[in-house]
């Protein structure tokens, strides 16, 4: 009897480990994925070793994978521990190690990422972001520049070929670094009311769950009485798109500067 017993303790322990190990595995498969819970005309999923297809709402993304995005298009990814990525239009981006970290090709992304989650990283080649629990907008232009907006939050910046200096870019604050910088510019403050009520990336989706705390900073901007700078206005002084314009129509044309090899659409 007591044989009988000890095996069948020992067959239940089994089966306990093996339970156990099968939903470690399963929960593990769908961090690494992510979701896809907004889509807007042309939106094309890239996975790793197999052919382009068009991206469909509730369609899970795998790990490695990239999504572009066509001209007046838009998506949005959520994450298992509720990460939220938002793509605008005439974007390349892709995710790897759980959405851990991120590459910005082209184009222009919100980064929305909860306060206990681990932390990522968004790179371009010319700035690398590192963010935990934060909001931040994200754009880069090959050649050109990278732009970085943090709307709620803190954040740590670099560049990609030197990251030995970092500095930190606060909640209302910008960062523009052109192509080829050797050094990191100090940010500036931005309207960020302006950029609530303006920046496709936000208002051409349902509210985030942190909007509070963005409208907490912009409140914050106006007590102070500080002066703003406009962040529709590119301080590098090239004219260049930014992370509104990147996913908005222009609505009056727009005259290129001379010498400006990045006009706006």
């Amino acid at each position: 009897m007591k044989s009988i017993f000890n095996r069948s303790v020992l067959r239940a322990g089994l089966v306990l480990l093996f339970s156990s190990a099968a939903i470690l595995l399963l929960a593990a498969a769908q961090r690494k994925e992510a979701r896809v819970t907004q889509v807007v005309r042309d939106v094309k999923l890239l996975p790793p070793h197999v052919a382009p297809r068009p991206a469909h709402l509730n369609d899970n993304v795998m790990d490695g994978s990239a999504v572009h995005t066509g001209a007046d298009s838009r998506a949005e990814l959520t994450f298992a521990d509720l990460t939220i990525t938002r793509v605008g239009a005439n974007s390349i981006f892709s995710f790897d190690q759980d959405g851990r970290n991120v590459n910005v090709e082209s184009g222009a992304i919100l980064l929305r990422m909860p306060k206990a989650s681990s932390g990522t990283r968004i790179r371009s080649s010319t700035l690398t972001v590192g963010i935990t629990g934060t909001t931040v907008m994200f754009e880069s232009r090959p050649g050109n520049y990278s732009k970085l907006i943090v709307l709620e939050g803190n954040s740590q910046a670099w560049l990609t070929k030197h990251p030995e200096k970092k500095i930190t870019v606060h909640a209302g604050q910008m960062l523009v670094v052109k192509a080829g910088a050797t050094q990191v510019p100090e940010p500036v403050d931005i309207d960020e009311g302006l950029v609530l009520r303006t920046a496709v990336l936000i208002t051409e989706f349902p509210p985030l769950p942190n909007l509070h705390l963005m409208r907490s900073v912009a409140e914050s901007q106006k007590k102070s009485g500080g002066p703003l700078f406009n962040p529709l206005i590119d301080p590098t002084g090239m004219g260049a798109r930014d992370v509104d314009a990147s996913t908005r129509p222009q609505p009056t044309p727009y005259r290129t500067p001379p010498g400006d090899r990045n006009p706006k659409p």
